[in-house]
């Protein structure tokens, strides 16, 4: 039945070309719809927006230069500019599986592909509207508070079995597990899955179960609504939200790092993603989930001053593990350091800061000489500027010192700052990963308990248990020696008793190289070094006549 109603609507028809806003806007007017206004871009869109209410916003995905459809969506959404009753639909003539999952995943009322015919516009838009029309007095009463009033019209609307009857379920699922009514929102969510399994109910249960102190009840229903429904985003979310409640950070980053491959064009999940893996010390996937979270930031509204800098400074720290992805990667970071002042501001502190991480890159890509002048240049900043570093920046400084192989200052400056946070497990914490072993209590424990299981598995002749044990640790604390001495140790007793591969022979060699830069002949661990030295050219010679 055609919607009787259009004559009220005020439509927003967004788009960049103008033959495209002047076909939608005849197809509404054919409809009935008498207001309608039009923009060529997003900022002209939000502009009308923050002035008028409108009922209809139709707007294309690609608006050429400046926001993507997508994020005048986010926009509208974030700044609560959107009606909770207006109806917006998405258009592209996009088919890409990104871009169809962001618009998925953005949950708009529709997405239409083109070409838009009249009939399949009219089509949508009258069921859209019958829905609003009837939905509408309850999100009303929701918004007003009046929870009574709604629950009642939801039982009304689900009684009678009408067309909407599945979306009034939904939303009654949602005022009871809002008002803490879990037994009721339980009920009704396993009467909805009696009929058959619904996305929004099996996570309804996930989100009960939660709330019930049943997380593990709750793992299983996200599990089984993915199994179900895979291109559910919002499972991934519920089941990152566990892993972070339960301080399981590994399963994290694999949840947020499987939910990216899904829908690779959130910006928050790439930024939480980026996050995760540098508290893991994955500085691989943070950088890479970095770079696409600031490209993905252009224009957007969730985008953060601090995912700019991590991306520099990821890609700095990079250059010790992964010195070819450092360098795939420079370009992005220099870029991001570069408009970082015009997109955000600056202070002394973070323009010092910025060149400091600067020079830790042209370090990197070989260019001492520019690395030599970015450092003087900071310095000279912090002088002028009369800047006092924050424990951050400071660890820029260590880290510019060692690239440039000035060990001694990075050495003192890291005395004086175990010195100065002392008294903070906190802070001690982020000195750690640049010290040779850890000062905080958390930390030395964490260590001490990793390295014994890993020679716990060592001393059972399972060395690749103990492989894994070292790596975890040494991802922790990568200038920690005695555990790089213990995984090449494991690495050498692997190598002999089973098939050795190249990537097993270049570790060895990358970690036993780290040490030799670092260790200093009175190193109480030295001796071993020279020990595990000799039986790596030993396992080569052998490699290379095949006895």
């Amino acid at each position: 039945m055609a919607y009787a109603g259009y004559s009220k609507l005020r439509a927003l028809i967004v788009d960049d070309f103008d033959s495209f806003r002047m076909t939608v806007s005849k197809m509404l007017m054919d409809m009935g719809v008498s207001s309608i206004d039009t923009a060529g871009n997003g900022a002209e869109a939000l502009r009308l927006c923050k002035a008028s209410s409108y009922d209809l916003i139709l707007c294309d995905h690609n608006l050429g230069k400046g926001k993507t459809g997508q994020q005048v969506l986010e926009d509208l959404r974030y700044h609560r500019i959107l009606d909770p009753l207006a109806v917006f639909i998405l258009i592209s003539a996009e088919s890409s599986r990104s871009i169809v999952m962001a618009a998925y995943d953005y949950e708009p009322d529709e997405y239409l592909t083109k070409p838009v015919t009249t009939r399949s516009l009219q089509r949508r838009l009258d069921r859209l509207m019958a829905r609003r029309e009837k939905l509408g007095p309850i999100h009303r009463a929701i918004k007003a508070g009046e929870i009574d009033t709604a629950v009642a019209l939801c039982r009304k609307e689900m009684e009678a079995q009408g067309r909407f009857a599945p979306q009034a379920q939904k939303i009654l699922g949602q005022v009871y597990l809002d008002q803490g009514d879990l037994e009721a929102a339980e009920n009704l969510y396993r009467e909805a899955l009696e009929q058959r399994p619904l996305d929004w109910a099996m996570l309804g249960m996930a989100e009960v179960k939660r709330a019930q102190g049943e997380p593990l009840s709750a793992q299983q229903w996200l599990e089984e609504t993915l199994q179900e429904h895979p291109l559910c985003m919002r499972a991934y979310d519920l089941q990152a939200e566990l892993c972070r409640e339960q301080g399981a950070r590994d399963r994290l980053q694999k949840v947020l790092r499987d939910a990216v491959e899904v829908s690779p064009l959130a910006i928050q999940r790439q930024q939480r993603l980026a996050e995760v893996a540098l508290e893991n010390h994955d500085l691989s996937t943070a950088a890479l989930a970095y770079r696409k979270a600031v490209r993905l930031g252009e224009n957007s509204v969730y985008d953060l001053p601090d995912v700019h800098l991590n991306l520099a400074r990821t890609t700095a720290s990079l250059f010790q593990e992964d010195k070819t992805l450092a360098k795939q990667l420079s370009r992005d970071a220099l870029r991001a350091l570069g408009e970082y002042e015009q997109r955000f501001g600056k202070t002394p502190e973070l323009r010092a800061e910025g060149q400091m991480v600067e020079a830790q890159i042209a370090a990197g890509q070989g260019d001492k000489r520019k690395a030599e002048q970015l450092l003087a240049d900071a310095q000279e900043l912090m002088v002028d500027e009369a800047v006092v570093l924050g424990l951050d920046a400071s660890l820029e400084l260590v880290k510019s010192y060692r690239a440039l192989g000035r060990f001694d200052e990075a050495a003192d400056l890291l005395k004086e700052l175990v010195s100065v946070y002392g008294q903070s497990e906190a802070d001690l914490e982020k000195i750690d990963r640049l010290l040779e072993e850890p000062v905080s209590e958390k930390n030395r424990q964490l260590v001490a308990e990793i390295n014994q299981r890993g020679i716990g598995h060592y001393e059972n002749a399972q060395y690749r248990d103990a492989i894994d044990c070292f790596d975890q640790a040494l991802r922790k604390f990568p200038r920690h020696i005695g555990v790089r001495l213990n995984l090449a140790q494991a690495l050498l007793d692997k190598m002999g008793a089973e098939q050795t591969n190249e990537t097993e022979v270049e570790r060895l060699n990358e970690i036993l190289l780290f040490v030799s830069e670092t260790i200093t002949p009175n190193h109480e661990q030295f001796r071993r070094f020279r020990q595990l030295q000799d039986l790596q050219k030993q396992s080569e010679r052998r490699l290379k006549t095949g006895a």
